[in-house]
C-alpha cells in the first residue's frame, strides 16, 4: 500500500513539473515572438459576447503600435474613441462625452491589453501564467493574470505563421470580447505624431497621472 502511495506521489510531482515546463515554454515562445514585432499597423473589427454568446456590441477602427510602449486605437463611428499612448502616459478620449483620462503607462497597462503587444516584454512573466495549445494550424496562446483583481480573467491570442490574427479577452462577467486584425503591417516606419495627443479645447480632462 505504501509503495502504491509513493509511486502515486510521485507521478503527481512529475505531472505538476512537466505542466510547469509547459506554462514556461508557452510563455518564452508568446514572449520571443513579441520580440521580433517592433512596429504594426492593423485594421480590427472587436466584437463583444455575453456568457451566452449574444453579441453585445460590434465596432471597428484602426490600430498601430511601436515599441516601447506606444499606440494608438482608435475606434470608428458610432462609437468614437481613441487611445493614444507615447510610451509614458496613456490618453483615453470618449468623443461622445468630450472627455479626455490620463493615466501612467504603467498604471494602464493591465487595463489595456492592446499594449502587450508593443509593452515591455521583459515584464510579461511577472504579470502572467501562460499556455499553448494548437487549433487548425493556428497556435493558440492563453494568458492569465497573476493578479487576481484584474478586470480581466483570461486574454488568448491566435497565431497564423508569424502573424497574429486574434485577440481575445474575457473578463470577470463572463463577457468575450474578439478583436480579428486585418490588412497587417508589420515593423512598418511611423510619423512620431502618430503617438502624441493634443487635448481638444473644450473638452474636460481628468489628469490621473502621478503628480498630474
Amino acid at each position: 500500500m505504501i509503495s502504491k502511495l509513493t509511486a502515486f506521489a510521485g507521478g503527481l510531482i512529475l505531472s505538476v513539473a512537466s505542466l510547469s515546463l509547459q506554462a514556461e515554454e508557452a510563455l518564452e515562445e508568446f514572449t520571443s515572438r513579441l520580440k521580433t514585432l517592433d512596429s504594426m499597423n492593423t485594421e480590427f473589427s472587436q466584437v463583444t459576447m455575453d456568457q451566452n454568446g449574444e453579441v453585445l456590441q460590434s465596432l471597428s477602427g484602426t490600430l498601430s503600435v511601436q515599441r516601447p510602449g506606444k499606440m494608438r486605437w482608435q475606434t470608428n463611428p458610432p462609437y468614437e474613441q481613441l487611445v493614444v499612448s507615447d510610451g509614458s502616459s496613456v490618453w483615453v478620449y470618449d468623443m461622445d462625452l468630450e472627455q479626455v483620462t490620463i493615466r501612467n503607462l504603467e498604471a494602464k497597462l493591465q487595463e489595456t491589453p492592446a499594449l502587450l503587444l508593443s509593452g515591455d516584454v521583459s515584464n510579461i512573466a511577472d504579470s502572467y501564467s501562460a499556455s499553448k495549445e494548437e487549433v487548425g494550424g493556428v497556435v493558440r496562446y492563453r494568458l492569465k493574470p497573476l493578479d487576481a483583481s484584474q478586470l480581466f480573467e483570461a486574454l488568448e491570442f491566435d497565431y497564423a505563421d508569424d502573424e497574429v490574427e486574434f485577440m481575445r479577452i474575457f473578463d470577470a462577467a463572463g463577457q468575450i470580447t474578439e478583436i480579428r486584425f486585418t490588412s497587417q503591417e508589420t515593423n512598418a516606419e511611423f510619423d512620431p505624431a502618430a503617438f502624441t495627443f493634443i487635448v481638444p479645447d473644450g473638452v474636460d480632462v481628468i489628469d490621473g497621472r502621478h503628480g498630474g
